[in-house]
């Protein structure tokens, strides 16, 4: 049983790496899209692609996955750590990668996150306030 643990843990990348398996696009991808792309794409916003549903991001997986692990997307220009920095974690940008290496995957849609935004315009009231 320890060998076949220990394979796993070598086999997922290395010590200290814990991957995910077959991420997906409403269950993994989404929610990292709605922390930190959603604001800027979707429409009636600043950037020229919206990624509100899965059949609009899809075309452009292997685009966004190269924007993020080079540190084009999200944008930010600030030589040090800011209160609202947009920056993805090097979990996001790895969970990003892996859903492109896997083929970009929808996943479920029950598995996805309440939406963040309306299909235009602002942000969703919140909740509960």
């Amino acid at each position: 049983m320890r060998l076949i643990l220990l394979a796993a843990i070598v086999g997922a990348g290395g010590w200290g790496t814990v991957r995910l398996t077959n991420v997906t696009y409403y269950r993994d991808v989404l929610p990292i899209m709605q922390e930190h792309c959603l604001s800027c794409h979707r429409p009636g916003q600043i950037a020229p692609i919206s990624f509100l549903s899965y059949r609009q991001t899809r075309p452009w997986a292997e685009a966004i996955e190269h924007a993020v692990v080079t540190s084009k997307m999200p944008p930010w220009m600030g030589a040090m750590p800011f209160e609202h920095e947009r920056g993805l974690s090097l979990q996001e940008i790895d969970t990003i990668e892996q859903w492109v290496r896997e083929g970009a995957v929808a996943g479920d849609p029950r598995d996805a996150p309440p939406p963040a935004y309306e299909d235009e315009g602002g942000p969703r009231p919140c909740r509960g306030l």
